[in-house]
């Protein structure tokens, strides 16, 4: 088994397993949580992570789509499950996307785990069973698509699935979209992933929906893991699913929030103004459920404090902890000192967040930053009010673009941003106003400077500890010694912490260790961490046995 966090440390992780076969087989790719407000998928695919694969393996992602989860919608911006008919680059969904794609791409099935309305029926008999419902059904795009034949899969599972409920009015039903029928009712779903992954990827996909209006949580769970391992045999792949105790209440999962240092225990805390917030949290009960932790503050209800600096320049009213989207306690502030606005002599003195790291800038100043960073807007020094900055040509919210860009996760990515709005600067420097509006306060800006990544050098280091300094090459291949390798360090423009390497498309950790074969090629890939693209790629090929003894 193998765990890996993509996209650490921003505020949509994206947390993966990989389940590894004793035998080899088919590898199959199980999601959920890409709706933040169903359920079941996330709890079904966080329980399958504890299989034991006898032939196969597995790509398990439970929660997809993380900040939707911790709101408990089923999107922030924009619906992911929509996000995948083109290459899309407005929203953090968008970033997701990109790198569900790349796991989809090695990957020979692919299971969708929803949670819908109702339930389906093909013909109307009521509000709750008709058409447009999707719960208690098995989705395919097509009956069969080339040679893929999505229907005889699913129905008999559902024959499998249905012997086993006794309650006639819960069992399901095969639900086809005909979504490249041109005259399909469900044109939207040439959208989705599972429409991807078959028509893009050309691998068999299937989603199975539960319904939202069965109220008990737990039962859901059990018939959507049932159906999930019944078609993974259908795909060839053999595992078993050890027995589990599904809590009754998602209250209690057993985690202590600190705040400062202190425990969030009651129902008040108290905090400094303008002094730093820290936030930490650990787990006193280990559920199996791996949820997501989330502590808000009511300012900034997007902003999770356990991953995201925070100063409280101006008063907020409370804390608020959820897990998986259940609020499990909320603490109202009690704020220790008052003070009226500073005067600002030379003009404001603008604090902002990068990478985590406090930067003060002045009126007219620049905050020099990198492809890939992390930025926060923090406000003014001195202020005594919630002020507004505006980051020209960045959209914070597409409910709300009010604006006012204080307190969201900014990803420096020009292609992000609005072109109109970007001062080309020299050497390919892209530069953007970062302007205060609040009203009654004398306007002033900053600028936000992103110099593009590079990567200069690698350190590698051999299996007897000896270093070696490569020099990067983009898209060149270089010879060098078959041996394991320990991926030290980078060389590069900016924060190492930014760069996610890939050997042969699996992710590794900075100094992890991997095997370069004689005669046999290996693929070193870098990413930006924050938002998926490619950074450049070097390719390693190991010296044969017969060219090491002539060298010698």
């Amino acid at each position: 088994m193998r765990n890996y966090t993509f996209f650490e440390g921003t505020q949509y992780p994206l947390r993966v397993t990989w389940v590894f076969g004793d035998e080899p087989g088919p590898v199959i790719m199980v999601q959920g949580g890409i709706q933040g407000d169903e359920l079941s998928g996330f709890f079904t695919a966080q329980l399958l992570t504890r299989c034991k694969v006898r032939k196969g393996s597995l790509i398990i992602v439970p929660r997809a789509n993380e900040p939707s989860i911790l709101r408990r919608t089923r999107q922030i911006n924009v619906d992911l499950n929509r996000r995948f008919d083109k290459e899309y680059n407005s929203f953090y969904e968008d970033r997701l996307a990109r790198a569900i794609r790349f796991l989809i791409s090695g990957a020979e099935g692919f299971i969708h785990l929803h949670e819908g309305s109702g339930f389906y029926n093909p013909k109307y008999v009521n509000n709750l069973r008709n058409p447009k419902r999707y719960g208690q059904s098995l989705i395919i795009d097509a009956a069969v698509y080339k040679d893929i034949r999505l229907a005889e899969m699913c129905e008999r599972t559902i024959n499998k699935l249905n012997g086993k409920i006794r309650n006639k009015s819960y069992w399901f039903t095969l639900f086809n979209t005909k979504t490249f029928a041109k005259a399909t009712q469900y044109p939207e779903m040439l959208k989705s992933l599972t429409c991807y992954a078959l028509h893009e990827r050309g691998i068999p996909a299937m989603a199975v929906e539960v319904s939202k209006d069965i109220k008990d949580l737990g039962w859901k769970v059990r018939q959507q893991l049932r159906a999930t391992v019944y078609l993974l045999r259908e795909f060839g792949l053999e595992l078993d699913v050890p027995e589990f105790s599904f809590p009754k209440s998602h209250k209690g999962q057993g985690f202590e929030v600190l705040i400062n240092g202190k425990p969030l225990r009651g129902k008040s805390i108290e905090l400094v103004r303008g002094a730093p917030v820290s936030t930490s949290g650990k787990a006193v009960v280990d559920s199996g459920l791996e949820p997501a932790v989330a502590v808000f503050a009511s300012d900034r209800p997007n902003l999770n404090l356990l991953t995201a600096p925070r100063m409280a320049l101006s008063q907020f009213p409370a804390l608020e902890v959820r897990i998986d989207g259940s609020r499990q306690a909320k603490a109202n502030i009690r704020w220790k000192g008052r003070r009226t606005d500073l005067p600002e002599v030379n003009g404001p003195v603008f604090l902002c967040w990068l990478n985590g790291q406090p930067r003060f800038i002045s009126a007219g100043g620049t905050l020099q930053a990198v492809e890939g960073d992390q930025i926060i807007l923090e406000g003014i020094l001195g202020s005594s009010k919630e002020e507004i900055l505006n980051l020209k040509g960045f959209v914070a919210s597409v409910m709300v673009n009010s604006g006012q860009d204080v307190g969201h996760e900014i990803i420096a990515d020009p292609s992000n941003f609005m072109a109109k709005y970007m001062l080309q600067g020299p050497d390919g420097v892209s530069r953007y106003r970062v302007v205060r509006e609040t009203p009654g306060k004398k306007r002033s800006e900053f600028y936000l400077a992103i110099t593009p990544r590079q990567i200069k050098a690698l350190e590698l280091q051999d299996e007897d500890g000896n270093p070696d300094l490569v020099n990067w090459a983009d898209g060149q291949i270089r010879q060098i010694s078959p041996d394991f390798y320990a991926l030290k360090d980078v060389w590069s423009n900016g924060d190492r912490n930014k760069i996610q390497p890939f050997v042969d498309n699996i992710p590794v950790s900075w100094g992890e260790v991997f095997n370069v074969r004689p005669g046999r090629e290996t693929v070193l890939t870098m990413r930006h961490t924050t938002t998926f693209v490619p950074v450049g790629r070097m390719v390693f090929k190991g010296t044969d046995y017969l060219q090491t003894k002539l060298d010698q």
